[in-house]
């Protein structure tokens, strides 16, 4: 919807409000009840963090925007961070015109033509609004009673309304009817990580510059939080009920929710949980980047998976693993076939031969397919690698056993070290033999830290190799390949010239006569990524596209390629 809206220049305020009359009213009904004019941000970035007093708007997808207010002490919210979502509102007038509108869409839905995703149905619905509305010079209607709408006769179900109020219910209309309703705010909003609702009360988020933040949306009734919460939980075919209270799915744009409907098992009344993800993929040099690994660091991971390794990306919740998981898919060769086992949709991959399966709820046991399922599968499908959206319970042993028959697995896990996912791995529900430790090859350990200038950030805080099962100590041998400094806020290389996996599994297959050369192709692609983050080569398609020549046309036509690309988000 966003393509029909103007772009107004980072503290063009004045043009903003002109613009958009719903920000304008907002503006407006702000300054007379507390004295201040917020300014226009443009697009929030963490240099906003400094500004005090805290007063700004910032756009996420036009028309909806979001102002940043911090109450000063003695008013209303004081101590708090308040997110307000602006976006189009209808006045009862216009309701009223809408559930008209409502009926008549219903009413020809039948002989609408076909649809295969949201945006050709989007298409659709805006085109029926159209064709369903008419503009004051558009007939000879008689406006009465300063009223801009009515139905034109039996036969005639055009409704009179001005141009503003056109857009402001295709609005309304799409947002409901194939957006997120009342959330779309909120998903909009890519500064927004987690997103928190409890019974009636304001929704709370999690903000990548703000920190906890308090808005402005809530639900009234109970009876209309749960009429929302059974149609999303129906929508991404995961259906909650009193008898199934609690339900994972996720979102349209790959954002994952945990719905825990029942007020017998949330006391405050039904809830929801929601963790959101960029709706573009985040890349490998966007990472570097932003400094959650070093590109020597994702140049270690690039070699373990173009030569079949095992690796697992594990860390806190809310760490970052599914984000990094993604980011590094690339790094497999393009030319085989992947096999993707999840309870909720959020591997992304761009492969030609992908293989997408996730779990299915049912009363049926019969009808039933969980993960275990999905992983027996998968041994029949004859994948080059396999992907587990998240290990969590006894598809853990399954997923080794696939590396046992030489099916490199990529998986995530929740452990904080490389003791603790032992730990977890080994003990129950998963149970593990500590002797089938020797087919993971190496795990990955990221976390949320304090950022230094507030805030927090991700990083990847370790790297550890699995040597093997040391059947004399009953244990196994494992080794410290990377490390971060806090401090410095760097990775530190601390494998060079011991790492077991590149001299003794990975060196072999490269053909190195002398097995410490591949130490000097690590820095070889270090190098080359590097390059591309300094060239703000970080999209993910250009990322992949770079990497596929890589694949298909070796290293030469590759590093030649860093040098000329403007990529196709350029």
């Amino acid at each position: 919807m966003a393509e029909n809206y103007p772009e107004i220049a980072p503290g063009d305020t004045d043009g903003l409000l002109a613009a958009y009359p719903h920000v304008r009213k907002w503006v407006m009904d702000f300054e007379a009840k507390f004295g201040s004019r917020p300014q226009y941000y443009g697009p929030l970035d963490r240099g906003a963090k400094s500004i005090k007093p805290l007063n700004l708007i910032y756009v996420t997808k036009p028309p909806i925007f979001v102002h940043m207010y911090r109450p000063a002490d003695g008013e209303e919210g004081a101590g708090q961070t308040l997110w307000f979502g602006l976006e189009p509102q209808l006045n009862e007038e216009e309701e009223l015109i809408r559930r008209s509108l409502i009926e008549i869409l219903l009413q020809e839905a039948p002989a609408a033509p076909s649809f295969t995703s949201d945006l050709e149905f989007e298409s659709i619905l805006s085109g029926m609004i159209d064709r369903y509305t008419v503009l004051p010079n558009e007939t000879s209607a008689i406006n009465r009673s300063g009223r801009v709408w009515q139905i034109l006769g039996m036969d005639d179900k055009r409704i009179t309304v001005t141009p503003e109020q056109r857009e402001r219910l295709r609005y309304v209309i799409i947002r409901d009817l194939i957006r997120n309703g009342p959330l779309e705010p909120l998903l909009s909003d890519e500064m927004l990580e987690d997103i928190h609702s409890v019974g009636l009360k304001h929704v709370n988020m999690d903000h990548k510059v703000f920190g906890m933040v308090s808005s402005n949306i809530r639900f009234r009734e109970r009876e209309s939080l749960g009429r929302f919460l059974r149609a999303m939980s129906e929508r991404i075919g995961r259906p909650v009920s009193d008898n199934k209270p609690i339900i994972d799915g996720s979102l349209l744009d790959g954002s994952r929710i945990n719905i825990i409907y029942s007020d017998d098992v949330s006391m405050l009344g039904p809830s929801f949980t929601i963790r959101k993800f960029a709706e573009e993929t985040i890349s490998i040099t966007q990472l570097i980047q932003w400094g959650t690994l070093s590109s020597q660091l994702a140049a270690y991971i690039w070699i373990g998976l173009e030569y079949g390794m095992s690796m697992l990306v594990s860390g806190e919740t809310a760490s970052g693993k599914t984000t990094t998981l993604n980011a590094i898919l690339p790094f497999i060769d393009h030319n085989v076939k992947i096999y993707s086992a999840e309870d909720t949709a959020e591997v992304k991959v761009r492969h030609k031969l992908w293989q997408r399966l996730v779990t299915r709820e049912s009363k049926n046991e019969d009808a039933k397919v969980d993960m275990f399922d999905l992983l027996k599968a998968a041994l029949r499908s004859r994948p080059r690698y396999i992907i587990i959206g998240e290990i969590r319970g006894v598809e853990g042993a399954t997923a080794f056993q696939a590396m046992q028959t030489g099916h490199p697995v990529i998986a995530t896990f929740h452990a904080s070290s490389i003791v603790k996912m032992i730990q977890r791995f080994t003990g129950d529900p998963i149970n593990v033999p500590m002797r089938f430790f020797d087919n993971l090859n190496f795990a990955i350990f990221q976390e949320v830290v304090e950022a230094p200038g507030g805030g927090v950030v991700r990083r990847i805080t370790g790297v550890d190799e699995v040597i093997g099962y040391n059947k004399h100590s009953d244990g196994v041998l494992t080794r410290g390949m990377f490390e971060w400094n806090p401090v410095k806020d760097v990775h530190y290389f601390r494998g060079m010239f011991q790492s077991h996996l590149m001299e003794n599994k990975i060196a072999p297959q490269m053909g190195f006569s002398n097995k410490r050369d591949v130490y000097e192709e690590m820095q070889r692609r270090a190098e080359a990524l590097q390059k591309m983050v300094d060239r703000d080569l970080t999209h993910y398609n250009d990322v992949f596209d770079l990497l596929g020549i890589y694949y298909n046309n070796g290293w030469d036509d590759f590093y030649a390629s860093i040098e000329t690309w403007v990529g196709i988000n350029h």
